[in-house]
């Protein structure tokens, strides 16, 4: 079976060709294994894993997930009843993780939510939750969704445009790094706040966040200042060493974390799903 022969092909289909045996489909379809789309290490993973843990990192988020921008009426009514995290609580400018499950209680993934405005919100995560929420919102919901798939897995040499970059600065110096990018104090405020900083003479969004244990930002703006603003932070931190963060040393940051690394999607046996699947 080749890639060429899968397309439009349904999963449920594959399923029941491989003697509707999950296990015995995956294992035979052609896909390789998946790359993060940036460089493996930018210095040497020894050197990237470090700066984390001890001065500071910059991670790209700017290609390996997908965003869906969802808006509308029933907008947040779709997450209630897809998601296991709470609602009740959940003001403008913060953001929540996301975690959908199967009707069995298997997780189908994770991802985060970010509230924009009352009926606003813009997802972030791997595909397999990308493609549930897409489906779920055309099951009789009053929402509009776009979405900004990831990049390819191998985009060197080729046109990359997102409609968002997205970057995180993380580890021990990440605040001064982030004070002097934005020409003066910021406000450390809570966890999964938003906010808006300015790097390089632009204003962009921010995300107040810890992956490493520390205060940190994850911030985010149009895609067209990409370069730009990339710059002005491997500028700015050099003084505080901070390394760039390559895909070898992004993958163990989770785990020591406690994020949720990559399961398996709980799509592939519960007979609710099958109209799913097809």
């Amino acid at each position: 079976m080749s890639l060429e022969t899968l397309a439009g092909v349904s999963l449920q289909s594959l399923i029941e060709q491989a003697g509707s045996n999950p296990a015995r489909m995956l294992r035979s379809l052609p896909a390789a294994h998946y790359k993060m789309p940036f460089e493996g290490e930018f210095t040497t993973w020894r050197d990237e894993q470090r700066a984390w843990k001890e001065t500071t990192v910059l991670y790209d988020q700017s290609h390996h997930m997908h965003n869906i921008f969802i808006s509308g009426p029933d907008a947040l009514k779709l997450i209630t009843d897809t998601g296991i995290n709470s609602t009740a609580k959940f003001p403008v400018d913060t953001a929540k993780q996301f975690v959908p499950v199967s009707p069995e209680g298997g997780v189908i993934g994770d991802g985060i939510l970010f509230r924009e405005s009352e009926e606003e919100f813009t997802f972030v995560g791997r595909a397999p939750v990308a493609n549930w929420l897409l489906y779920r919102g055309s099951q009789g919901y009053n929402v509009n969704m776009v979405l900004d798939p990831r990049s390819p897995s191998r985009p060197y040499g080729k046109a990359v445009t997102r409609k968002v970059w997205r970057f995180q600065i993380q580890g021990p110096n990440a605040w001064p790094v982030i004070e002097k990018l934005n020409a003066g104090p910021m406000e450390q405020v809570r966890f999964f706040r938003m906010g808006w900083m300015n790097i390089a003479g632009e204003k962009v969004r921010t995300l107040r966040h810890g992956m490493a244990g520390a205060p940190g930002l994850e911030v985010w703006g149009p895609y067209q200042s990409y370069d730009k603003i990339r710059d002005a932070i491997l500028e700015a931190g050099r003084e505080f060493g901070l390394e760039p963060c390559g895909a070898r040393a992004y993958s163990c940051n989770t785990l020591e974390s406690g994020w949720i690394p990559s399961p398996l999607p709980a799509i592939y046996t519960a007979p609710e799903l099958r109209g799913y699947r097809g």
